[in-house]
């Protein structure tokens, strides 16, 4: 074990009994600030469908366990033979990864985190990872910095924003909705759904139970594929294992899952995909409709608009829309950060050499731009 000063000690497990595994992590979950995507939920339903053998990081305080984290091992092609690469809460396969989580970091209790997630990330690195390389992501982009471990190197390999919505701020202020847009985005969403309800009665309804989330997520696909493509990579309707994961959520996790419609009359304008968790919204993915004949379509401005409407009704404090640089992310939220995947390794020459090289091809685009 890695015994610390302060009596902290990890150690890593090779595939833990896994009723045990679930009884524990729940259990650390009521002592967390853990967001959806580290909880129970998510994480037992992602290990059942794509984990067969993995790691499990323990950090515990004397008797009590105070942090986990499940890691595992994949090969990929380096050269002319195979290289293992490590992943926290992921599988590096893009098949299973396509579910994509955000939000990434290790299960830890609350008001330790920083010390607590550097001893985890210290002894996996130490006795698991050695030579070979720990990708964490997607994870907000302060929470593994760069000095999180003195001569670790990190690289990130994928980086975009993430935008939230604090519902507490409007009703801090007595701001409503419409206040806190932009007049053209208010001018816009009003002209849109005036134009929705001239085809009959503008509505959102919420399926409440496993078999009408599916049925939702069925007449979802269509739309999603038309949007995003029909190739390994772009919808995740097309992809088994995907659908798979979300097949399970439905069974086990309803009662998280805010699957909506939002019809005009007998069209259907969107279907959101949503988590709601302990007073907060995720925004997971929508499938659009811009067939509806009308001359301003504005199908996802208008579906978040009476969601977010909805959540501020209901009490939410937060509608996150997580990950990803586009226009209506940022015409609703008042609040941004960084979010990014990280590859964690023991600085070498190699890896000097490699990222020099990268580097300079970088500066020669940016260049050529």
């Amino acid at each position: 074990m890695d015994r610390q000063k302060n009596n902290m000690q990890c150690e890593v497990f090779f595939n833990p009994d896994r009723v045990w595994l679930a009884q524990v992590w729940q259990a650390l979950e009521q002592q967390a600030c853990a967001n959806f995507f580290l909880s129970w939920r998510w994480i037992g339903c992602w290990l059942d469908c794509f984990v067969g053998n993995f790691y499990l990081i323990e950090a515990r305080q004397g008797n009590q366990i105070v942090g986990l984290g499940i890691i595992v091992e994949a090969r990929h092609k380096a050269g002319l033979g195979l290289k293992k690469r490590y992943y926290l809460h992921r599988t590096g396969e893009t098949r299973f990864d396509q579910i994509w989580i955000e939000y990434n970091d290790f299960l830890m209790l609350k008001g330790q985190e920083s010390q607590i997630r550097q001893r985890m990330l210290s002894t996996v690195m130490r006795k698991l990872v050695k030579k070979e390389v720990l990708v964490i992501g997607a994870c907000e982009s302060d929470t593994f910095p760069a000095t999180v471990i003195p001569n670790l190197a990190r690289q990130c390999i994928w980086e975009t924003k993430t935008y939230t919505l604090d519902l507490e701020r409007l009703k801090a202020r007595h701001r409503r909705l419409d206040q806190a847009i932009s007049r053209s985005a208010r001018y816009q969403i009003r002209r849109s759904m005036r134009q929705y309800a001239a085809l009959g009665k503008l509505a959102v309804s919420t399926a409440t139970t496993p078999e009408a989330i599916k049925a939702l997520l069925e007449e979802a696909h269509p739309l999603h594929v038309k949007r995003w493509g029909s190739q390994p990579g772009q919808s995740g309707f097309v992809n088994p294992y995907f659908m798979r994961f979300h097949h399970l959520m439905c069974v086990r996790n309803h009662d998280v899952l805010a699957v909506s419609k939002i019809t005009a009359g007998e069209h259907t304008v969107a279907i959101m995909y949503n988590f709601h968790w302990h007073g907060q919204v995720y925004f997971y993915l929508s499938a659009l409709n811009y067939d509806v004949p009308i001359t301003h379509a504005k199908p996802g401005l208008v579906a978040h608009y009476l969601l977010i409407n909805q959540a501020l009704a209901d009490g939410a404090s937060r509608y996150d829309f997580m990950g990803g640089a586009t226009r209506y992310k940022r015409t609703f939220a008042n609040m941004e950060s960084g979010l990014a995947v990280y590859a964690f390794q023991q600085p070498s020459l190699a890896l000097h050499v490699e990222n020099t090289i990268r580097d300079f091809k970088h500066r020669l685009q940016v260049s050529e731009e």
